[in-house]
């Protein structure tokens, strides 16, 4: 899930069921900013920010550089939906927390 960088949340299993339906691999991306070399919280949506908030935000901040992982992919091994969430949310959350 979405946050300030800090940790990562809890993914919704259900947001999986598709993938499965589809018997295809998931792809995990990890995210991270910097802003001034520095990573940063500067992105992430602030309590009760909106969406168009949050843009207007970014466009009047300083420069974002972002960093993009594409990890290994995860294919099911027929332990269900909530077991796909949790593996992809602890992959990315070793390069966020890392």
């Amino acid at each position: 899930g979405t946050g300030d960088g800090s940790h990562v949340r809890v993914f919704h299993a259900r947001i999986f069921q598709t993938a499965l339906d589809a018997a295809v691999p998931i792809q995990p991306v990890a995210l991270r900013y910097r802003v001034a070399g520095q990573f940063s919280p500067f992105v992430a949506f602030g309590d009760g920010e909106s969406f168009m908030g949050n843009f207007l935000r970014l466009l009047g901040g300083p420069p974002i550089e972002a960093e993009t992982h594409f990890l290994p992919l995860v294919a099911d091994a027929g332990e269900g939906r909530r077991r796909l969430a949790e593996t992809c949310r602890q992959r990315i959350a070793e390069i966020v927390q890392g």
